[in-house]
This record gives C-alpha cells, structure tokens and sequence, in this order.
C-alpha cells in the first residue's frame, strides 16, 4: 500500500512538473533544455544546467539544488526557494521580485542587474556575489550575509538590512533611501556617492568605511560606531548624529528631500 502511495505521488509529481512545462509552450518543441527543465522541475536537482530564460514563476521549489546553474533572464517572480543551494549561479537579469529566498546560499553568484524587489532574503548567504545594479526595493533581507559583495549602482530603497553583514561590500553610487540597517555591519564598506536619505543606521557599526560625497539627509545613527570612518564630505540636513544631536550643516544649499519642521 505504501509502495503504491509513494508511485501515486510520484506521478503526481511527474504530471505537474509536464503540465507546467507544456504552460510554457515547451512541449511543441521538445529538446535538451526542455527536457533539464522538466526534470528539475521533478526532482529541483538541476547542478551545472542551462535554464536561461526560463518561466518558473510561484514554482514551489524548496531547497532546490541550482549550483553552477545558468538561468539568466529567468523569470522566477514570486518563486519559492527558501534554503536553496544556488552558489556560482548565473541569475544576471533573472526577475526575482517577491521570491522567497530564506536561508538560501547564492554565494559568488551572478546577480548582476537582476530584480529582487519585495523578495525575502531573511538569513540568505550572498558572500561574494555580484550584483552590481541590482533592484533590492523593499526587499526584506534581515540577518543576511553580503560580505565582500559587489552592489554598486543597486537600488536599495526601502529594504530591511536589520542586523545584516554587509563588510567589505562595495555600494558606490548606491540608492539606500528609507533603508533600515539597524544594528547592520558596516565595516569597511565602500559607500562613495551613496544616497543614505531616510536610512535608519541605529547602532550600525560603521568601521574603516568610505563615505566620500554620501548623502545622510534624514537618516538617523543613533548610537552608530562610526570608528576611523571620514564623513567630512557627507551630507547633512536633520541628521540624528551618533551621540543623538541633530546636524542641520547643508540644510540651506540645495536640499534635495522634504524636511521636518
């Protein structure tokens, strides 16, 4: 009985796994890469193959093994991949937005202007990736691990950092508007030409980093370590300083947001 139970699912499975396949139009024109995506989508074991471009939107795909995989320009909107294994994974251009990646591993991957707006990224580990360009809007990325990233030019506005590892990354020219980074760290992180308005940086350690031109209008760092870091360039206009004084220094040359009263 057992034995038919596990056959019945595993058809089950087989069937769903073809019929999403033919949704996507493959089946007219069977193939090598049809054929990877359909096994991937029966057994999320696809180490080292070619699904680039592919639809895989709200697939359930839960600790999938993508390792070395290629699924550039994929869409993956709204995909669940919560503790998948995605190291060196090409996913330049692939939309991610809304996906769920908790607790997944994309280390060293290629994510290089992809869209990860609204995706989750609670405890993620991103250690090396690239990801210049990338849009992280709103992205909830709490306790993540980012070090040695590259997100320069990245659109960061409005995502959740709370307590995530963001040591030696570069966010150059970087969009951090409205950002939360509380208790984030910091530490030698190259933020160049970065648009801190808005961001919550409480008790964020902020150490050996490089904040040339960055722009703190609105931001709040209360209690932030700021240790060797130079902010003599930096923007200030109602900024809530480390020690909680307000510094209103550039309020008066050509504030780009709306202030408090």
């Amino acid at each position: 009985m057992a034995r038919c139970t596990q056959t019945r699912r595993s058809l089950n499975r087989s069937q769903l796994a073809i019929g999403l396949v033919a949704g996507l139009g493959l089946m007219a024109a069977p193939g090598a890469a049809n054929d990877q995506l359909r096994q991937f989508l029966i057994s999320r074991n696809c180490i080292a193959c070619d699904l680039s471009g592919a639809v895989l939107s709200r697939a359930n795909l839960d600790n999938a093994d993508l390792t070395n995989a290629t699924l550039a320009g994929a869409n993956l909107r709204q995909a669940r991949l919560p503790r998948a294994q995605m190291t060196q994974t090409d996913l330049g251009r692939a939309n991610l937005s809304q996906a769920v990646l908790s607790e997944a591993d994309l280390s060293r991957a290629n994510l290089a202007e992809a869209n990860l707006s609204g995706a989750i990224l609670t405890q993620a580990r991103l250690v090396e990736v690239n990801a210049a360009n990338v849009n992280l809007e709103n992205a909830e990325a709490r306790s993540s691990n980012w070090y040695g990233s590259d997100l320069s030019g990245s659109r960061l506005d409005g995502a959740t950092f709370a307590q995530a590892s963001l040591s030696n990354t570069d966010l150059t020219n970087a969009s951090l508007t409205n950002g939360q980074f509380y208790r984030a760290d910091l530490i030698g992180a190259r933020l160049d030409g970065a648009d801190l308005t808005g961001a919550d940086l409480r008790e964020a350690l902020i150490r050996d980093a490089s904040l040339a031109g960055v722009d703190l209008t609105n931001a709040d760092l209360l209690r932030a370590r700021l240790t060797r870091t130079d902010l003599s360039t930096a923007r200030f206009c109602n900024t809530r300083m480390a020690n909680g004084d307000i510094n209103n220094e550039h309020c008066g040359d050509g504030d780009r947001s709306s202030l408090n009263e």
